[in-house]
């Protein structure tokens, strides 16, 4: 997508634009953050994973919520990046797809539905555990979102051990080497 221009400032002040926003005349996209806050993120930090990624996406956006949500603050920023989303009722399924396996859109989207599969079969057979998360899910639209995996293998594994370490379901997808992953990849974590 293309990147919109930052407008000159105006130095007017909008009760409904950041302090950050008024002070450079920069905006955010209205789609983007949109998005970005019906995934459960606020709108404080969606905003500023815009700003840092420039608007480029709400992909990029949300890769930059995730790979700074534990990083250190200070005052300022106390309701920043550490709070997704205050609704505990903002349940989400995050798939992470291992970049380093090369594979097409298609392929992507094959791993990720069984991952989305494996998951959704995981929460049904752990009813007394995590039957209220997935009621909540699905009863606040189901959401899902697909993040490049870029660590490889450790990452994935890491990924998985921190979800595990916060009581959160996990499932790994292994691709049974039939079509496109190479044969020296068919062990490897596919998300």
């Amino acid at each position: 997508m293309d990147q919109e221009e930052r407008p000159e400032p105006t130095g007017a002040e909008d009760p409904g634009v950041s302090p950050a926003a008024q002070a450079t005349g920069w905006q955010p996209r209205a789609d983007y953050l949109e998005a970005l806050v019906d995934m459960g993120i606020s709108s404080s930090i969606a905003e500023k994973a815009l700003i840092k990624t420039n608007n480029h996406s709400v992909d990029l956006a949300v890769d930059w919520v995730f790979k700074h949500q534990d990083d250190d603050q200070d005052d300022s920023e106390e309701d920043d990046i550490t709070v997704l989303s205050s609704n505990a009722a903002a349940y989400k399924m995050v798939f992470v797809v291992n970049t380093a396996l090369n594979m097409g859109v298609g392929k992507i989207a094959a791993q990720v539905a069984h991952g989305a599969l494996g998951l959704y079969r995981e929460l049904l057979e752990q009813q007394d555990q995590f039957g209220e998360m997935l009621l909540m899910w699905e009863e606040t639209g189901g959401t899902k979102i697909v993040l490049r995996g870029e660590g490889g293998e450790r990452e994935l594994k890491e990924l998985r051990d921190k979800a595990l370490s916060s009581h959160l379901p996990s499932y790994i997808v292994r691709d049974a080497g039939k079509t496109q992953i190479a044969a020296r990849f068919n062990n490897q974590y596919c998300e």
